[in-house]
């Protein structure tokens, strides 16, 4: 191995994105691996830098260089593949290092640093000797201080903002954070002072580095004793109390128990364990547990069990596991009508690839589709699923990415980022809805997660599946031209038929007097199915109360300042907001330009459908999903939860409701305002329609 570790910064500027040369010290030789993190001095100033180790070399032809400072991890973080994958990135992308590397690592899991501020213990002496001299020379028999630099002019030495940092670091018990000690004392030149007092030996500077998520642990308690021992103790009338007693029958049928959860069984105190644990009967340890996403989120379903196979569905598994089966990299376009069984090739294939001892990724566009695609993997393939989407908390994702790392799952699910899963084996990558807009990043690097599997199998050689009822243009005609392979499902299983659509021109019905929102025919509908028990979902591709705010008066439109795009009206909090950068304000009561009151909400969104389906439909019970109610951790979940137990007539909702459903209680779609979305200013706009409503 090489003595020269090449590295790039974490978290820096373009100026300073390239590859560094840092000397690797003897004590870490043999510990320091490609993909691991480290803290080294950068700049002038030498100040503590985290970076990523992309290779190690026998020499450089560079001079002057440092040596890395600290080594962060025990493993690397990154595969060489990852290392590949990210300088790909960065050309690709035109984006850094750090920019490539973060999406491929858990959110929470990046170094901080902190300065932190030690009084030495001897100063509170040092301080009683000035006191008790009266500000005499105490620098006779004071050698020890001698030794450190203080000497006659210490009390002169301490006043004034000396004094103040001091004072702070005592009354925080003599430690302190540097950022914390800025704001107790307020003085400007705080970095000078410590020095100053640093040099003195007075204080201690020490750095410290930590990461916002960690490993959980949790406290439990376990017997010391074998169930013959307890038993014998508890018949021998050793303990003469019931508590102590409940105690060690419940750990007689438990290795171990969380000391809160046998607190609360046992209806004790931590006193009574503490007792037990003087006896010798118990004892104390830490143990890690993993935060568990699927808690409480997906249910048992008997339906998900492997089913009969159609004619289709067989062919389609043929060709695809002979593909699979040749470990070279190939690609394929599954374009199966909605309905035509996809999801049951997919478990089908996923199954054949795991049997082979490989690794499998499944992509999909919402996260709302996580929980429901999420339950019918964890009950077919048990334990071997992981999940992986910004809902989670950053434990649970950093948890969820520790188990693929480790090799102890074998399946990742999830949205965009999925992709960046961290398999070393796999075997197939499949996305769904392949032509879903979600699969493209809106932030740097601006990577659509296609490419980034195209690159992974290519990496891998092995099987990138694209599945679509109504794939993008560009794919499709790929698949025509013979680049990727194409396989076609053009029935449903049991032979069952596609919905009948009806179109409703709404012209129409405003001729005939109707000015509700709802044509005739669907309010019809909507009713009869109120009536006998069944269940609509209401789709409107327009979040908010109204899309525009405007005055009757001038004709003036209430626009976002960043982005000159007309705000949404929101009912709750009565504010309009930027659906593009974020921006809100609360609504005018006056036009800003005329100072007319006639300045008011028009259109139709989410909100304002919800209110008018329980005006209109008032024995009905509603639900909303858009990006407004489901900002939870867990709110995609438990909406979609709700409205499969059938507590919930209507379900009302942006293009969130309509993708990839199964609520068999379901027999109503009603699509309100379907051709606004021809009108919004993209050059798909009519593909996009057509995806939706297919």
């Amino acid at each position: 191995m090489g003595d020269i570790a090449s590295v790039v910064i974490s978290n820096c500027t373009r100026d300073f994105d390239k590859e560094y040369h840092y000397i690797i010290p003897d004590k870490f030789k043999d510990v320091v691996k490609p993909g691991m993190r480290v803290i080294m001095p950068f700049g002038k100033g030498d100040a503590p830098r985290e970076a990523y180790i992309l290779d190690i070399v026998e020499k450089s032809e560079r001079s002057g260089l440092k040596s890395i400072g600290k080594v962060v991890d025990k493993e690397p973080v990154l595969s060489r593949r990852m290392i590949e994958l990210a300088e790909w990135m960065k050309k690709r992308y035109i984006c850094t290092f750090h920019d490539a590397i973060k999406c491929m690592l858990p959110a929470g899991i990046g170094i901080k640093s902190h300065t932190i501020i030690k009084l030495e213990k001897n100063w509170e002496d040092i301080e009683k000797g000035i006191k008790e001299n009266n500000g005499k020379d105490i620098e006779k028999g004071n050698e020890k201080d001698n030794e450190k630099g203080i000497g006659k002019d210490t009390e002169k030495y301490i006043k004034g903002d000396k004094r103040k940092i001091i004072d702070a670091l005592i009354g925080c018990g003599s430690e302190c954070e540097l950022t914390e000690l800025k704001v107790k004392t307020n003085i400007k030149s705080l970095r000078k002072h410590l020095a100053d007092l640093a040099s003195k030996g007075i204080i201690s500077i020490r750095e410290e580095y930590a990461t916002r998520v960690k490993e959980k642990y949790v406290r439990v308690v376990y017997t010391t004793l074998s169930n013959d021992e307890i038993a014998s103790i508890i018949e021998s009338n050793k303990l003469k109390r019931i508590q102590q007693i409940k105690v060690l029958e419940i750990l007689m049928e438990n290795e171990h128990v969380p000391v809160q959860d046998i607190a609360r069984f046992a209806g004790v105190s931590l006193g009574v364990l503490e007792t037990l644990k003087k006896y010798g009967y118990i004892d104390f340890k830490e143990i890690e547990v993993k935060r568990d996403p699927f808690s409480g989120v997906y249910h048992e379903d008997e339906s998900i069990a492997p089913v009969d196979l159609t004619r289709e569905q067989e062919e389609a598994l043929k060709i695809l596991k002979n593909k699979a089966d040749e470990g070279e990299f190939s690609e394929f376009l599954l374009h199966g009508v909605t309905g035509s069984g996809k999801t049951e090739v997919y478990m089908r294939l996923i199954q054949h690839v795991l049997d082979k001892g490989k690794e499998a990724i499944l992509l999909v566009p919402e996260i709302s589709l996580t929980p429901q695609m999420t339950a019918r993997f964890k009950n077919r393939f048990g334990d071997k699923v992981a999940v992986l989407h910004s809902r989670l908390s950053l434990g649970e994702r950093y948890d969820q990415w520790r188990l693929i790392k480790e090799r102890k799952v074998k399946v990742a699910i999830g949205a965009r980022s999925a992709i960046f899963a961290p398999f070393e084996d796999t075997g197939l990558v499949i996305i769904d809805e392949e032509h879903e807009g979600s699969y493209k990043s809106e932030i740097t690097p601006k990577y659509h997660a296609a490419d980034i599997a195209r690159f992974i199998c290519k990496q891998k050689e092995c099987l990138l599946l694209l599945g679509s009822a109504t794939p993008s243009v560009e794919t499709y005609y790929r698949a025509e031209n013979g680049e990727i392979g194409l396989i076609e499902m053009k029935e449903r299983p049991n032979n069952a038929l596609l919905p009948n659509v009806e179109l409703v021109d709404m012209r129409e019905e405003l001729s005939r007097g109707n000015r509700s929102i709802f044509s005739a025919r669907l309010a019809e509908e909507i009713n009869k199915n109120i009536e006998s028990g069944q269940q609509v979902i209401l789709l409107l591709n327009r979040r908010g109360y109204s899309p525009f705010v405007l005055c009757r008066n001038c004709g003036y439109v209430i626009r976002c300042i960043n982005c000159s795009i007309g705000l949404t009206y929101h009912a709750t909090g009565e504010r309009v907001t930027c659906h593009y950068c974020g921006y809100t304000t609360k609504a005018p009561k006056v036009c800003p330009k005329c100072k007319s009151k006639h300045i008011r909400h028009f259109g139709l969104g989410t909100q304002k459908l919800e209110e008018e389906v329980k005006k209109c439909f008032s024995t009905a019970t509603v639900i909303r999903m858009d990006s407004d109610t489901t900002g939870g951790k867990d709110s995609h979940a438990s909406i979609l939860s709700k409205f499969r137990e059938q507590d919930v007539s209507i379900m009302v909702g942006t293009q969130m409701v309509a993708k990839g459903h199964d609520f068999p209680n379901v027999t109503l779609v009603g699509v309100l305002a379907a051709d606004s979305i021809l009108n919004i200013g993209d050059y798909r706009a009519s593909e996009r329609t057509y995806q939706l409503l297919t």
